[in-house]
């Protein structure tokens, strides 16, 4: 009896061997072999910049990387925050002929709109990246792939609601990056309407574009121009960065609250020394991961979602702990 029970177990794990090794013998198909893509695939990348930001040079490395591996054939134009460049490239996109997608992360949401109008007609399909075109052109977008600039928002919106109270009265400025950007006209208008039932006043908001020293700069001028401000609500971490520094140069450390997003390696310092109240994670990697996933789905005629959100995660004193410097990207 012993020994047919020790067989007939010998026999299940035998089974239940093969029944894993059958799992996973068989790799899960690569993006690009689900839909077929052709061996000469080629993205056109008409990027914003591919360098003037961290975040932004995390998505173009990332996305050649990916798209080596995929085999796929990518050619970046680098914008350089600059509506006149990023015109020239996207005529030069199309005059060349080669692209079988672009990806577009616009310098301007209007200007996206001429640029997929254009696109369009020429028989190029698009997907926004990082930030999306004006609502009026979005109909000609197959997809936009990037993090959820609401939900990002509402991370430090809720923060600052919970600390203060809603009905106590509280001044605060907004530092915030490309003006008519499409990512930030959504971050400011989700900050204005996140607080639109508090007693909180908005005295300014200002654009840095995407430099540290612009926003040392500018909170310098907000501190000798006002007063009474509570606190500050950065729309990326270069700001919060740039804010700190002249909140300490002015000896008002620890007086003023700061919420951001975008979380740079040196917000996990700032958020241990109590400078910083709360950002949140985005990874460009996990932008480009979504992009990768979708691109052959988008290519196969395939009808998808509009908005393809990436993840997201808020980072305070109350998780700091879980983080480091090398959980981020720069």
């Amino acid at each position: 009896m012993k020994k047919l029970l020790s067989l007939v177990l010998v026999c299940v794990l035998i089974l239940s061997l093969t029944a894993c090794a059958g799992g996973t013998a068989k790799p899960s198909a690569s993006p690009a072999d689900s839909a077929a893509l052709p061996k000469d695939f080629t993205i056109a990348y008409a990027a914003v910049t591919t360098n003037l930001a961290p975040w932004v040079k995390a998505i173009a490395d990332t996305m050649q990387q990916m798209c080596d591996t995929n085999g796929w054939k990518l050619i970046t134009y680098d914008g350089k925050g600059d509506v006149n460049t990023q015109t020239d490239q996207i005529a030069s996109i199309i005059s060349d002929k080669e692209a079988n997608l672009v990806v577009l992360f616009p310098v301007n949401s209007d200007t996206g709109v001429t640029y997929v109008k254009d696109l369009d007609a020429a028989g190029i399909p698009v997907i926004t990246l990082g930030s999306d075109v004006s609502p009026d052109g979005q109909s000609l977008v197959k997809c936009y792939v990037g993090p959820d600039q609401k939900a990002m928002v509402k991370f430090g919106a809720d923060y600052i609601i919970k600390l203060f109270g809603a009905t106590t009265e509280k001044n605060y400025v907004i530092l915030s990056g490309f003006q008519g950007q499409y990512d930030y006209v959504v971050r400011e208008q989700a900050v204005k309407d996140n607080f639109a039932n508090t007693k909180f006043k908005l005295l300014d908001v200002t654009y840095c574009g995407a430099a540290r020293d612009k926003a040392m700069e500018q909170m310098t001028t907000y501190l000798n121009t006002y007063d009474n401000i509570d606190f500050v609500f950065c729309l990326s971490d270069e700001f919060a960065l740039g804010a700190i520094q002249a909140i300490d140069a002015a000896g008002k450390t620890g007086k003023i609250n700061i919420v951001s997003m975008e979380a740079f390696k040196d917000s996990i310092q700032a958020i241990k020394d109590g400078k910083l109240d709360l950002t949140v994670s985005m990874k460009g990697a996990d932008v480009v991961a979504k992009l990768i996933e979708i691109v052959p789905q988008v290519m196969a005629g395939q009808k998808v979602d509009y908005y393809q959100a990436s993840g997201t995660n808020a980072i305070s004193k109350d998780n700091i702990a879980d983080w480091t410097a090398d959980d981020l990207e720069y």
